[in-house]
């Protein structure tokens, strides 16, 4: 019997703010029993409330002699509550103050583990990417408040995390996408060292997520050699058709990936386009060509093979395109077009 009960001590008191919790719920027990048993019939002191009240000034040390013991039995209760607050409760105070503070080594050193829900999590970090995705997603007021958590590789990251109001770190080990909270994620991008390496990692992500039976979760694969693109799209598709691939190059076009899922694909749909049946051209329109309609003049262009893509806002070299179109948008002479065709195309201006 001995042995069971220093056991069970032992387990209780196992962890530092334990053995002064005890002592201090010990010294409350003792006080009010004390209280209630010397103290005189109808005194204040032996309600529930004001004996609470009682501790905690009397344990804090602060004094504002409101109640106090009047008998003997009662003042010990007293003695008991202050010297319990005067040593475990400042024994307390210092074991929470340290807790707070390992905490936050932890959380900076990416130790900690997060409590997220529908965030972006970076597997792959790499600072200035990281960065400039961030600060393209803030600009859209629907993920201007998403939290970030990137899971770094070993050796990524040299000390603490250096841009904590952006985002979370996350040091990649076993229990990296469980600390990330990978399972509540909007959405995962996986960027690995290595194309090889990233068809790798999203194999254990995808792992993860089944166990999880979390499917919900937009997967992205940030591929570095796009020559080898076809054949990291087939592996990854023998992992999950959901997986999307998006060129870690452009910020830009990750961060409107992570946005509007499946986007990702008419990137590359497009550039396959200009790789093997078309190829882009821009055209200038003469100044004295007219004016027309946007939509009659794409549909001229479908007519003969070609798609009107965007429309310049003059012949300048650095002219701004702009790919949506205006309500009643005109297109007139002294404006540029960029026109996905077989061939250059040859636009009579003059008789459309």
């Amino acid at each position: 019997m001995p042995i069971v009960l220093l056991r069970l001590v032992n387990r209780i008191t196992r962890r530092s703010w334990r053995a002064p919790a005890l002592v201090l719920l010990g010294a409350f027990v003792a006080g009010w029993l004390l209280i209630v048993v010397f103290e005189e019939p109808g005194a204040d002191l032996k309600r529930p409330d004001e004996y609470l009240w009682y501790f905690l000034v009397s344990g804090t040390t602060t004094g504002y002699g409101d109640l106090s013991p009047t008998t003997v039995g009662g003042r010990i209760g007293g003695v008991i509550v202050i010297v319990a607050g005067l040593t475990a409760g400042l024994v307390m105070f210092a074991e929470l103050t340290l807790w707070m503070g390992r905490g936050r080594t932890m959380r900076a050193n990416g130790q900690a583990r997060l409590h997220r829900r529908r965030h972006l999590v970076m597997i792959g970090y790499d600072r200035e990417r990281l960065r400039a995705v961030i600060g393209q997603l803030r600009a859209d007021p629907e993920f201007a408040g998403t939290p970030v958590a990137a899971i770094f590789w070993p050796g990524e990251l040299t000390g603490e995390n250096p841009d904590p109001d952006l985002y979370d770190v996350v040091a990649y080990d076993e229990t990296a996408y469980e600390r990330a909270c990978l399972e509540a994620a909007r959405t995962a991008v996986v960027v690995g060292r290595t194309d090889d390496e990233t068809v790798r990692v999203m194999l254990g992500v995808a792992a993860y997520l089944r166990r999880k039976g979390e499917t919900s979760v937009h997967l992205l694969a940030g591929l570095h050699d796009g020559v080898r693109r076809g054949e990291i799209t087939e592996a990854l598709e023998l992992i999950s058709r959901d997986i999307e691939t998006v060129d870690v190059d452009d910020p830009a076009v990750i961060a409107v990936a992570v946005r509007n899922p499946g986007v990702a694909s008419i990137y590359h749909n497009l550039a396959s386009t200009l790789d093997t049946d078309g190829t882009l051209y821009r055209v200038d329109v003469p100044d004295d060509a007219g004016e027309w309609s946007r939509i009659d003049l794409s549909v001229f262009l479908l007519h003969r093979g070609s798609t009107l893509l965007a429309v310049g806002e003059s012949h300048r070299p650095n002219a701004r395109f702009r790919l949506t179109l205006e309500p009643d948008e005109k297109i007139r002479g002294g404006q540029s077009l960029a026109v996905v065709a077989p061939a250059r195309p040859d636009i009579p201006w003059h008789d459309l």
